[in-house]
């Protein structure tokens, strides 16, 4: 067993001075955080309603309703003063609360993460303002200003991935090593004892719905657990993770209940290779295109490409899903920067043949100074067949 979870000390009023730094630089006097991670990754407040109202002053103000305005209180006291400042919501509407400061100090630039902010909420604010006859501006190109920070994890978030990493490595090893998928079982029943040993092994929570895809359904990348049951010979994906610390780890292995077809098995050894080829090209000044293509090159070469229809990777933190998007680049996205030492993410290429098999690996790894770190540890190529 392993030791108890240690979560480190993260220093918010940092992040929340590099946030309105980010702020300042952009021309914008204001921030609306409606996206519920960014506002945990700035205050350390777990809730699951809320906003956030950043100055680039260096305040950022919770509004909360009734159910978080003790924790706002309690993480205000533990940041310190001046910096966290709790705004309860209960006798007034956010919008109302972020209008009336807007006009009372001054605000002549109000930024929205129009990325994540639903429009409903936008439009609250937008007649709120002028209700108060608010003569500035509302910046709703995204900036992802929050976002841009959390990509570049500090010491007591790699401290937690690599923990979370070592864990996840030692609850699939002994799902590998047990034959937790195993002729007659049910995908559900497979999926459900997965969830049970990633719990076991520290983890607060599954990181997302845990993949058990079986036989044809191996050829779905994202196929839910049903009540299918696993047969001899076929091949199942089994993709899960866990929340390690409030931090998310992902992992896929995929196996054969008894000996692949030659077919299956040059399908298997050639998304192992692509993964080599993405992990390999994972270093400082790499651009997430080019991990991505470094992997779908050797898909392609080995008559794969065109079964390999998602991204090489993504970022992971506080979400399972988040920045960099290690894919193909698309003419609406945003240009990527390079990677960076402390950027974590995924890589997992894949290859699915329609009606007869898919492959997934996955492993998490982290850009160092001088390359990258694989977080996650659980053996390459066939697992042991049951």
């Amino acid at each position: 067993m392993r030791a108890p979870v240690f979560v480190p000390t993260f220093d918010f009023r940092a992040r929340v001075s590099r946030a309105a730094a980010a702020l300042a630089a952009a021309g914008a006097d204001a921030l609306v955080i409606s996206h519920l991670p960014n506002l945990r990754y700035l205050s350390g407040l777990e809730a699951t309603a809320g906003q956030g109202l950043l100055t680039a002053a260096g305040q950022l103000h919770l509004l909360v309703d009734p159910r978080y305005e003790a924790a706002a209180r309690d993480r205000a006291d533990e940041v310190g003063a001046g910096v966290l400042l709790p705004a309860p919501t209960a006798d007034i509407r956010p919008s109302v609360w972020i209008a009336a400061h807007c006009a009372r100090e001054g605000v002549a630039h109000l930024v929205l993460e129009s990325r994540v902010m639903p429009l409903h909420d936008a439009r609250l604010i937008q007649r709120a303002l002028a209700v108060e006859r608010w003569a500035g501006t509302i910046v709703d190109t995204p900036l992802d200003l929050v976002e841009g920070l959390r990509r570049i994890k500090d010491t007591a978030e790699l401290t937690l991935l690599r923990e979370g990493g070592a864990r996840l490595s030692e609850a699939a090893r002994g799902v590998l090593a047990d034959g937790v998928a195993r002729a007659g079982r049910s995908e559900l029943e497979v999926a459900a004892e997965i969830d049970a040993r990633v719990r076991a092994a520290g983890f607060s929570r599954a990181a997302f719905d845990t993949i058990v895809a079986s036989g044809p359904r191996s050829a779905l990348p994202h196929a839910r657990p049903t009540a299918r049951r696993l047969e001899a010979g076929e091949v199942v994906v089994l993709d899960f993770g866990g929340v390690y610390g409030g931090y998310c780890l992902d992992l896929t292995r995929t196996v054969c209940l008894g000996q692949p077809t030659t077919e299956v098995d040059r399908q298997y050894q050639a998304v192992l290779e692509a993964q080599r080829a993405g992990c390999a090209a994972v270093r400082p000044g790499a651009f997430p295109a080019d991990v991505d293509r470094a992997a779908r090159q050797v898909l392609e070469a080995a008559g794969f490409g065109k079964a390999f229809g998602h991204g090489t990777g993504h970022g992971l933190g506080l979400e399972i899903h988040e920045a960099p998007r290690l894919a193909r680049p698309q003419p609406e996205d945003v240009a990527q920067p390079p990677l960076e030492a402390g950027v974590a993410c995924t890589i997992e290429p894949g290859a699915y043949v329609t009606a007869c098999a898919g492959i997934r690996i996955e492993d998490d790894v982290v850009v160092t100074v001088d390359g990258h770190e694989r977080i996650t540890d659980v053996p390459l190529g066939w697992p042991t067949a049951h």
